[in-house]
């Protein structure tokens, strides 16, 4: 299912235990399923009107919305926070015991809009967030409310809380954002401490903080010893002593300095880890000392041939480090407490075909641990496991009505480009049985400065092989996760040597015999939508057609456009640093412009676009649109008033995928 690359850490004064390689989906026997999440929300869009038995799911089982969203375990493991959707369509709060997941209770819902991602303060009392994906104005998007495990004593918080005490009272820290008058981006950010029933709130920082941090890092008393500030092009880190008061600058970078470490958490024994890039330009987890400014010479914890971004895993209370959690090829732990270990172990050997990410809680006599598993064909299900008494219950599924046996598997890859730079490519199989050279989609991710690639299960993907396309998506120079160099070898190089990089991407998957290569299209959002636009340009020969949505079709317009919502600080040194100059590089750009080459575009092409956009605003899709339909009778077109970047309401997401559907029936026949 997976290649290996490197999924053995190469971890400094550490032993590690590589996870077995999963190789199939068998079902886990002897767990004792329990349908409670049905039962409660029993209005949620019915699993078996989706139709398990046929061979083609519709477009809502990819897009629509999922029936599980966030599970949040208590801290004493005694109470599981679950939001799922109910009848309104918006995700609603239940609280259940986990000795008793049964008696499920829904302790708040709301007619217009969802409740995301519930944290506990403790066991009595939590906060949640709201969203409304319709909401273009932001008006409730984020803000965040506490109540009580019983539903009772709920209160809207004017601040978003940004960090949790787990000292067990029922304070919170929450910030106030201070912003420019220009263009609206945070100048700096301070803390409080609040009691969540009285709103009454400390400063956090007696003293005078320094000027323009907007990011923090604690010690385990959850007092801050790490002030992250930007001053014009660069990051400015200051570091105070427990117990002090004064602020130290302990490193100045410019922004996107190879050589640049950044303080990434404390662990309880005071021990600081930073982010710093190895010799070979890999990010990997350093210890650091504050107090002589020195990093360890080797890294604590790293993966060869990936960036590791760790993301600690605390005993909450003491905030002993117990392992990591990373990404490399696929999602991994690596755990430094041995019991934990052992746990993982069990998990793994239950469930051999996923990845399985624990949370867990509560004395080691009556420890209780939430299992997440998924994979490439499996969207995410979640278990309660008792490993004292051996006893796992099914919570619920995400996506109940996917059948993994009938997705497609996910392959990672690398390959060389024409000059040598080593590419790393997902591909997407279906599994239908068949042989040689399939129709394909060369899929291209946004961003561009991200990593696109996961071992995990992707709708996108999942619905385009379920119509029975194979589906590449090259990380292109330019993304990251796989190392500065590759990051930086994207400098400066939309529709150049990145656009190349789809194009030996796509030749490689000719090469190799999974694609027809008369039967290729393109497609992507934003960053991906630019590029798609450009493959159709630069490679005719390749492309039969191409989707795009969200995409830049010039890169002027990025700088020019006054109703973008890009900050003042990102068009002056992101944007020069990573797309151009619009004034040095101004040949570049009209070089490699699809609003200026139009004329080329005489393949096949479905366009479309959020008319409240700030991030691409609609008129890099009006334009083109404009000139390309005077020479070329295959251009669609839609345009969606309540969106901006993206699809955000799920009914025009399923109605895009159904265009995207009909539009590839009708243009990849032979």
């Amino acid at each position: 299912m997976r290649e290996v690359v490197s999924r053995t850490p190469y971890l400094v004064g550490l032993e590690f235990n590589p996870d077995n390689r999963h190789t199939n989906l068998n079902e886990l026997a002897m767990i004792r399923s329990l349908a409670f999440i049905a039962i409660a929300w029993s209005a949620i869009s019915g699993c078996n009107a989706f139709g398990q038995t046929t061979s083609k799911l519709p477009t809502k089982a990819f897009f629509g919305s999922s029936q599980l969203g966030t599970i949040s375990l208590s801290p004493s493991g005694k109470y599981l926070a679950i939001t799922a959707t109910g009848s309104s369509g918006h995700y609603e709060l239940g609280i259940a015991e986990t000795a008793n997941l049964g008696a499920l209770k829904i302790v708040q819902r709301f007619k217009d809009i969802s409740i995301y991602a519930p944290r506990w303060i403790n066991d009595e009392r939590l906060y949640f967030a709201l969203g409304d994906p319709g909401d273009l104005l932001g008006r409730h998007n984020g803000m965040h409310t506490v109540i009580n495990r019983d539903g009772s004593g709920a209160l809207q918080l004017n601040e978003s809380v940004w960090r949790l005490l787990d000292d067990g009272s029922d304070d919170v820290i929450v910030s106030k954002a201070t912003r420019n008058n220009t263009d609206g981006a945070v100048n700096s950010v301070e803390l409080f401490r609040m009691d969540t029933h009285t709103m009454r709130r400390t400063a956090l920082l007696d003293d005078l903080q320094p000027r323009n941090v907007t990011n923090w890092v604690f010690d385990k008393d959850n007092q801050p010893r790490y002030a992250y500030a930007t001053e014009d092009d660069a990051t400015i880190v200051h570091y105070r002593k427990p117990g002090q008061s004064k602020w130290a600058e302990v490193s100045r970078f410019k922004f996107y300095d190879p050589k640049a470490f950044s303080p990434a958490f404390i662990d309880g024994t005071g021990q600081t880890y930073v982010t710093m890039n190895d010799p070979e330009g890999f990010a990997a987890l350093y210890r650091f000392d504050p107090e002589a400014r020195q990093v360890a010479s080797e890294p604590t914890f790293e993966v060869k041939g990936f960036d590791i971004r760790a993301a600690p895993v605390f005993e909450s209370t003491t905030r002993r480090l117990l392992g990591f959690q990373y990404e490399s090829d696929a999602p991994g732990t690596y755990w430094f407490d041995e019991k934990m270990l052992a746990i993982q172990a069990i998990v793994d050997k239950k469930l051999p075909a996923t990845i399985n990410a624990l949370n867990c809680a509560g004395k080691d006599e009556n420890r209780v641990c939430v299992v997440r598993s998924g994979s490439d064909q499996q969207p995410s299900k979640f278990y309660l496991f008792q490993p004292e008494r051996n006893e796992w219950t099914v919570i619920g599924e995400t996506r109940p009505w996917i059948n993994p046996r009938k997705m497609a598997r996910v392959d990672f890859h690398r390959f060389q480009a024409r000059d040598g730079l080593s590419i790393p490519v997902y591909v997407t199989t279906p599994t239908d049985g068949a042989s040689g050279p399939r129709p394909a989609v060369v899929l291209i991710h946004g961003g561009p400065n991200v990593r696109g690639g996961h071992w995990v299960w992707n709708p996108q993907a999942q619905f385009l092989a379920s119509r029975g396309y194979l589906v590449i998506e090259a990380d292109y120079r330019g993304s990251t996760g796989y190392g500065f160099k590759h990051f930086q070898a994207g400098w400066k190089q939309w529709g150049l040597a990145m656009q190349d990089d789809i194009a030996d991407a796509t030749n490689w998957a000719i090469a190799k015999g999974f694609a027809d290569k008369n039967r290729i299209a393109i497609g992507g959002a934003s960053y991906g939508g630019y590029a798609t636009l450009m493959g159709l340009i630069k490679n005719p020969e390749l492309f039969r057609c191409g989707f795009e949505w969200a995409g830049v079709t010039d890169i002027d317009l990025r700088f020019s456009v006054t109703w973008s919502d890009a900050s003042d600080r990102i068009l002056r040194y992101d944007l020069r640093t990573l797309m151009g100059d619009p004034e040095k590089d101004a040949a570049q750009f009209q070089a490699t412009s699809p609003l200026r080459l139009h004329k080329h575009l005489t393949q096949p092409l479905l366009l479309g676009y959020g008319a409240s956009d700030r991030r691409v605003p609609l008129v890099h899709g009006t334009k083109l649109r404009d000139e390309v339909m005077k020479h070329n009778d295959h251009v669609e077109w839609v345009a969606y008033d309540l969106e901006g970047h993206g699809w955000a309401l799920t009914k025009n997401n399923i109605d895009w995928w159904t265009r995207v559907e009909k539009f590839l029936e009708r243009n990849m026949q032979r």
